[in-house]
């Protein structure tokens, strides 16, 4: 929960909060769906306690993963030692690999189950494709804020598109090209290196 928490903060400064949420529930759901899948593949084999999967350890380490695949050169600072974040990730994995030959072999399995969804989820993010977006209508759907269907009466007079795409369409490129921009100079750079202004767009576009 520690760790959650210095990471969770570092997704409230770069993210939309939600993503955080969806990154967390499907790397825990992939670490149970990997315990599942190595029990009945090998049934005599690496498990070697086979009881229920309890805890949220798979949702925590695809947090991280995500962060470490998705600004892998990003600086961070323990002490007075300085590395990449990408050497977090990498270390993480090396750490958990002996636990696939430890009593909790079954905890292991389900912590590669997150590494696994956590590296998938950023590098399809990059591409601009969020893979856990039908949460967001599960949600809107259970919370009653999914906006009714509504007709749409199209008006001639009015221009449709900026660049070959509606504005709305445009808008929202441009936002996230602005975003994209602002997280490259922090992977390169450093968080402080952002201009105020740049800290406070990054801001505005996490809420």
């Amino acid at each position: 929960m520690i760790i959650l928490y210095f990471f969770g903060r570092s997704f409230s400064n770069l993210f939309k909060q939600d993503l955080s949420l969806k990154v967390y529930l499907l790397g825990i759901l992939c670490g149970g769906f990997a315990f599942v899948l190595v029990y009945n593949l090998f049934p005599s084999g690496i498990l070697n306690t086979v009881g229920p999967v309890v805890g949220a350890s798979a949702g925590v380490r695809a947090i991280i993963i995500f962060l470490c695949a998705y600004l892998p050169t990003k600086q961070v600072q323990f002490f007075t030692f300085q590395f990449q974040l990408k050497y977090i990730g990498i270390a993480m994995v090396l750490f958990d690999v002996p636990g696939l030959l430890s009593q909790n072999s079954g905890g292991t399995v389900a912590h590669f189950g997150g590494y696994l969804l956590g590296y998938f989820y950023a590098i399809q993010f990059q591409k601009g494709i969020d893979i856990g977006q039908f949460i967001d209508r599960i949600t809107a759907y259970f919370s009653g804020t999914a906006a009714p269907l509504k007709t749409v009466h199209k008006n001639k007079n009015k221009k449709q598109s900026f660049a070959g795409k509606k504005k709305e369409e445009f808008d929202r490129f441009t936002h996230q090209k602005q975003i994209d921009l602002i997280l490259d100079k922090i992977s390169k750079s450093g968080y402080e290196s952002l201009t105020q202004a740049e800290k406070d767009f990054l801001f505005r576009a996490g809420k």
